[in-house]
């Protein structure tokens, strides 16, 4: 009689085959993870790059567009009616500035503040208050608060960069990465700075928080352009020498603001200012009533 046998695998074949298993499922995965990272990072860091970019081209074009820049806060418009914002600072609003785009006031006020969720990625994000843009690229009537962009960085390295000689930083102290170096000769011409940074990647951790070095490169944006607006000639800069309280200007006819030493007008040397309230003397391009002298430079 012939009798049929067969052989199996060792307890220690086993063993070893279920150590070599893993070891190579182990390495797989873990290459599929890092792949899977880095495509997240790539496409993220891609997004960032594009909507910042996207942003500061959009920005710099409308200081291009506007007939002058302020960064004082007195001539932020604050008036208000049917389809028509105030731009007045709220809590957690930060300005930056205000152009006068096809206006011989400010019309468009650019500020930042944490966006509100949902779709909008902090840190920081970027606002712009001002006319809504017509399907041709155009100024449309009354004036709405919008958020631009989002993802703006409020770290340290975003906030607190010098900027170069013979410019002033504005915001002096920003609480994010939007900021302004504005040439001290001429108010009209900035140093637009823009740095922007992921939370995604930061909540997934890629960044350096999280410890991933190999993402550190993707996790922050920053942007430097240089801009200046169309009208640089005609602009008045008024300084007040003494004590100016609750003035008001009006400059060749157009509606009043009020005055606030170093803010900037649509003026030329002949154009016609009138203060008030009170009585006003007008020597050269000085104008006084009682003990407020204001000086016009062109």
């Amino acid at each position: 009689m012939t009798r049929n046998s067969s052989k199996g695998f060792t307890l220690l074949e086993l063993l070893l085959a279920s150590i070599m298993t893993f070891f190579v499922v182990s390495a797989t995965g873990y290459a599929i993870l890092v792949m899977t990272r880095e495509n997240i990072s790539s496409d993220v860091s891609s997004d960032l790059r594009f909507n910042t970019d996207r942003a500061t081209d959009f920005i710099a074009d409308e200081i291009r567009q506007a007939n002058f820049l302020s960064t004082n806060t007195a001539n932020i418009p604050t008036n208000t009616g049917t389809g028509i914002e105030s731009c007045a600072m709220q809590t957690g609003e930060q300005f930056v500035m205000g152009l006068a785009v096809s206006s011989s006031d400010v019309n468009v006020v650019y500020y930042t503040k944490t966006p509100p969720g949902g779709v909008w990625l902090g840190p920081s994000s970027i606002y712009r208050c001002g006319p809504s843009l017509t399907s041709s690229g155009q100024l449309g009537s009354g004036r709405i608060r919008s958020i631009l962009v989002d993802s703006i960085s409020t770290a340290a390295g975003a906030t607190t960069p010098t900027c170069p000689s013979g410019t002033t930083k504005r915001p002096t102290t920003p609480t994010a990465g939007f900021f302004l170096c504005v040439d001290n000769s001429n108010q009209n011409l900035v140093q637009l700075r823009l740095t922007a940074a992921s939370d995604e990647l930061a909540n997934r951790g890629m960044t350096t928080t999280g410890g991933q070095g190999r993402f550190d490169s993707k996790a922050t944006y920053s942007v430097v352009t240089t801009a200046f607006t169309r009208a640089a000639s005609d602009i008045a800069t008024l300084n007040e020498s003494g004590t100016c309280t609750g003035v008001t200007v009006a400059v060749d006819g157009r509606a009043a603001i009020p005055f606030s030493s170093g803010m900037s007008v649509v003026a030329t040397s002949s154009s016609t200012m009138v203060f008030s309230p009170g009585t006003w003397t007008k020597t050269g391009n000085s104008y006084t009533s009682g003990g407020c002298t204001i000086n016009a430079v062109f």
